[in-house]
């Protein structure tokens, strides 16, 4: 919610400025401004997704091992011949 009202508030400086006449590059550089700042958020959250991601399919793999030893026992994936 808070990022949501955030927004708006930019949106509203936007709309300042666009009432006070301000010259269309001040306010063309306000929008990048913005947008930057919300592409780096986007940006950061997919790559924590990425990092989360990695994880838990570290998870599965490290569980799927274990499984393979309780079931096949100690160097279940040796090419030695007990």
């Amino acid at each position: 919610m808070i990022e949501i009202l955030n927004f708006i508030d930019d949106l509203k400086q936007i709309k300042e400025m666009v009432d006070d006449q301000k010259p269309r590059y001040l306010i063309v550089d306000k929008c990048n401004e913005k947008i930057a700042k919300y592409q780096k958020e986007v940006d950061s959250f997919e790559a924590w997704i990425e990092a989360e991601s990695k994880k838990e399919e570290n998870k599965v793999q490290l569980k799927l091992e274990e499984q393979m030893e309780m079931a096949f026992g100690e160097g279940y994936d040796s090419t030695t011949k007990h």
